[in-house]
């Protein structure tokens, strides 16, 4: 029996659209991958982000016509979201790997106004970390949120601020002496410049103690370069279904372990399990993961239930049969 491909494309509406430096986002669009062979069946999922450096859908959709025509696997080259979905779709056919385990998440919380009334109800549900869009309002009245956000958190809790690669120097300076005065409760600043900046960034760390993460960076021209041991002391934040084969990813991301931040590139259930497969290969990540994207969209193309904790049980209930037959 040769390998047979079959693909749905799908088109996702965010409750409410998702607003970050770069703009609104209001709807996701990608594919669900089946593959069958005389193995079984496996799933995937292609979920490119172009502005991040993946394939654009098109691509995508060229690509994966080509294989459900022809029946035959052709060069993932420079389709990194379609590598992604059939090295996870080989993967999940044999199902072989380690325990699933479960992991901690960071609440994501919306920019503007809403934003403390957000923090206090995800506090109360339980979530320890929590991650704020910023570089979306004006200056002042952000630093003047992320003092009361500072003062609403519990002992214990931190908070993470990206920026999407918005600010300029001046604009870090001022968020990194705000930081300053709450270093204990800050997780890390994310990406506050563009790529091209990390030398600059990363003085910045080092002369103010503050964690900067790099996530743009890392799909940016120079990726590769921020992927080798050494070369970033700070965290880094991995969108895996755009970045390649899983098992290379798997290969590459071990010796970072620690430094590693998972983040959701808003997919469905099934990439989200490829991507807690991806984890479950990596014991040392102990960060929270960027994974509280579940009530962002109201429809059945994701099994897991929203919460500061994505636990094994939930995971063992995975059925991607029925993801599919939700297209």
């Amino acid at each position: 029996m040769s390998t047979k491909f079959l693909v749905k494309p799908y088109r996702r509406s965010f409750c409410r659209p998702l607003i970050t430096s770069r703009g609104a986002w209001a709807q996701r669009e990608g594919f669900l991958l089946r593959m069958e062979s005389e193995d079984g069946i496996g799933y995937g999922e292609v979920a490119p982000i172009p502005s991040f450096g993946s394939e654009t859908i098109d691509a995508a959709e060229d690509f994966l016509r080509t294989i459900t025509i022809e029946g035959e696997e052709v060069s993932t080259a420079n389709l990194p979201a379609c590598a992604f979905a059939l090295s996870a779709a080989s993967q999940s056919i044999h199902r072989e790997g380690p325990k699933q385990k479960e992991y901690a998440i960071c609440a994501l919380l919306s920019a503007g106004a809403a934003v403390l009334q957000e923090a206090e109800k995800k506090i109360e549900q339980g979530y320890e970390t929590l991650k704020w869009k910023i570089g979306v309002k004006s200056l002042n009245i952000e630093l003047k949120q992320a003092r009361d956000l500072f003062d609403l958190l519990p002992k214990g809790a931190s908070l993470r601020l990206d920026a999407n690669a918005a600010l300029v120097p001046p604009a870090l300076d001022s968020w990194l002496e705000l930081l300053g005065e709450f270093s204990s409760q800050v997780d890390f600043l994310e990406q506050p410049l563009p790529c091209g900046q990390e030398p600059l960034m990363a003085d910045a760390m080092q002369n103010t103690g503050i964690s900067i993460a790099l996530d743009e960076s890392l799909n940016g021209a120079n990726a590769g370069h921020w992927l080798e041991p050494g070369a970033w002391a700070g965290p880094l934040v991995v969108k895996a279904p755009i970045m390649g084969d899983v098992e290379w990813l798997s290969s590459r991301l071990k010796p970072l372990a620690r430094q590693l931040v998972l983040s959701s590139v808003f997919e469905t259930g099934v990439g989200m399990e490829s991507v807690f497969r991806l984890a479950d290969t990596l014991p040392e990540v102990d960060r929270a993961l960027g994974y509280d994207t579940v009530n962002a969209f109201n429809d059945a193309l994701t099994q897991i239930k929203a919460g500061p904790i994505i636990c094994a049980s939930q995971r063992q209930c995975y059925d991607p049969e029925q993801i599919w037959n939700s297209i």
